[in-house]
């Protein structure tokens, strides 16, 4: 019996999107805002970063409970602080923005002096952060990583992942060249993977004009590519 399947083929390389995300924690002590903060007894969590006169000006919201009163003002005795404003309330948490008095060094440089985007930044208890980052690819996380390190803060590097915008279907066949792909999903077509075969592969290399040798080692090699990322794509969860 032949099975049917749909042609469903992958952009090609050069028009996929290609990120990295990281996920990493850093100690509060080990940079201006974590200390700056470190007071929370609560949430917060980081909504975006502004660049104003050179500067990153952080917003973020923190959820009510503890001392607010408390919190604020150890803030605002930061002596790397300028300005604490509270925007806004909801029912459980106030946003927050903070002006720096001078150019604050250390992880807010490297973020603003390299190509990586905070998507989630959050502490429950003021000791430790957890982020969220987005870079172009692996180099720009490198720089920043780099960037980090000459500057003495220190990442603990959670996990990596490398096109997150793909889907897995599509994901695990980067590296499948278009030859490969062909004779897969022809033998899939056809039934060459049920039990018992419904057709060989001299039969298959025959509709693509090659050798049943040369199928069978197109077959080998794409199960091989896709073997290899799928098992790296689980290896990084």
């Amino acid at each position: 019996m032949h099975h049917r399947h749909d042609r469903l083929a992958p952009p090609p390389a050069e028009a996929r999107p290609v990120s990295v995300i990281a996920s990493l924690s850093i100690d509060a002590d080990e940079f201006v805002l974590g200390e700056v903060l470190a007071a929370t007894t609560t949430r917060i969590e980081l909504t975006q970063f502004v660049p104003v006169d050179n500067q990153l000006v952080p917003y973020f919201w923190k959820e009510h409970e503890g001392d607010t009163e408390a919190f604020e003002q150890s803030v605002r005795d930061h002596s790397a602080v300028a300005t604490l404003d509270n925007l806004d309330g909801r029912v459980n948490s106030h946003l927050y923005k903070i002006e720096w008095t001078d150019e604050v060094n250390g992880f807010l440089t490297a973020l603003r002096d390299q190509d990586v985007l905070i998507e989630e930044g959050t502490t429950t208890d003021g000791e430790s952060w957890l982020f969220r980052l987005r870079a172009l690819d692996q180099d720009e996380l490198s720089a920043f990583q780099d960037a980090c390190y000459t500057r003495d803060v220190p990442l603990d590097i959670r996990r990596v992942l490398h096109n997150p915008d793909i889907p897995d279907s599509i994901r695990s066949l980067i590296g499948v060249t278009s030859k490969q792909q062909e004779a897969l999903v022809l033998a899939l077509e056809r039934g060459y993977f049920d039990v018992p075969r419904d057709v060989s592969a001299d039969d298959l290399g025959e509709e693509l004009n090659i050798s049943g040798q040369a199928f069978s080692r197109r077959l080998r090699r794409g199960h091989r590519s896709i073997l290899t990322n799928l098992l790296s794509d689980l290896a990084d969860q």
